[in-house]
């Protein structure tokens, strides 16, 4: 995955991540609001250009450790160019 142009994608350190807060358990709030995490400073975010390998709870060996990752919201006015390569099996 990298960001070529505009604000790039965040993500939080396993450690800081409460995962009983994701999906439908966080019952329809904004992530600041569910307890998915606890503080802001605990997002962080790639710098556009950079490229990462963000392993799913589907790579062998990385059960229940899925990385925890979202595209931030754009400004009105703002644009972004993704691009994410998936590997099939």
């Amino acid at each position: 995955m990298t960001t070529h142009t505009g604000i790039a994608t965040e993500w939080l350190p396993h450690h800081l991540v409460n995962r009983h807060k994701l999906g439908i358990n966080r019952q329809g709030k904004a992530d600041h609001e569910s307890g998915l995490y606890q503080h802001g400073t605990d997002i962080q975010r790639m710098a556009s250009g950079e490229v990462a390998l963000l392993k799913g709870e589907g790579w062998l060996g990385n059960q229940n450790a899925g990385l925890v990752h979202r595209s931030p919201a754009i400004a009105t006015g703002n644009s972004r160019l993704l691009l994410t390569l998936d590997f099939s099996s």
